[in-house]
This record gives C-alpha cells, structure tokens and sequence, in this order.
C-alpha cells in the first residue's frame, strides 16, 4: 500500500468520505427539516379529542373498512389452504400444461393481496386522511396555545 497524504505507514487508512465534502453537502437530507416544528400535544388534549364526535366517526369509519377486509383476505387465504389439504385431487386439476388450479390459486394470492392494499391505500386517502389531519392539526394547535 502506497503511503498517502496524512498516512504513516504504520497506521491504517481510513476514509470516512463525509470529511471530503463541503460543509453545507449532506448526502441524504435531514427529515427533520421537512416540516415545522411544532409543540407536543398533551394527554389532556389526546383525551378530549378522542371524545369528538369527528374522531369517533374516523374509528368507526376505520372499523367498518378495515374489519370486513380483513375477514375477506383471511376467508381468502384459509379458502385456498383448505382446497389444498382437502380438494387435492381438485387442485391437481391441470389448466395449461403443467399449470394447474392450485397453482393459479395460489398466484391470484398476490393479486388478492395487491389488490386489497390498492382498495386501502386509496381509501384511507379519500376518506380517513383528510379527517386525521383535521384531527391532528387541532392538537397541534391546542398544543400551541
């Protein structure tokens, strides 16, 4: 190993690459630059928000969304678990050469799976995000004053 610049040969080298960039270079950027500062809400208002009307009806909202999705993604997948312990012979049943119903099946599961998320994703920005935020921006500005 050539000896460089601020080297001995009897020390390793380290090259900590940050040192070499300019003060004001960060190589990825600070998150806690991307909003506001602002004060931590207390217990008190966390309580008293919770007791809103709004705020019941973003839970029960959630509720009503999240619990019938989360019984069909499970009927989903049990269904296909038990067609694949109890209905082999059904399962084996080939489709396209060596593709079969069980395999088909088993692959709509990703598509099952992305879909759901697509359906929540866009839900949960339609219809629970704007009134979260509401929320939120209500503690914050309680937590303010």
């Amino acid at each position: 190993m050539t000896p460089q610049r601020d080297q001995s040969p009897d020390k390793t080298w380290e090259d900590e690459t940050e040192f070499h960039l300019p003060e004001d270079h960060w190589p990825l950027p600070e998150l806690v630059h991307t909003e506001k500062p602002h004060a931590a809400p207390s217990n008190e208002s966390f309580v008293a928000v919770s007791k809103t009307e709004e705020y019941q009806n973003l839970r029960s909202t959630f509720r009503k969304f999240a619990f019938p999705m989360t019984v069909a993604g499970l009927v989903s997948y049990f269904t296909f678990v038990l067609l694949s312990i109890y209905a082999v012979d059904f399962m084996a049943t080939p489709l396209f050469g060596s593709l079969s119903v069980g395999m088909t099946i088993g692959l709509l599961q990703f598509a099952v799976v992305y879909a759901w998320t697509f359906i929540y994703v866009n839900f949960a920005n339609k219809r629970l995000d704007p009134v979260s935020g509401a929320l939120r921006n209500k503690l914050e500005k309680g937590a303010q004053a």
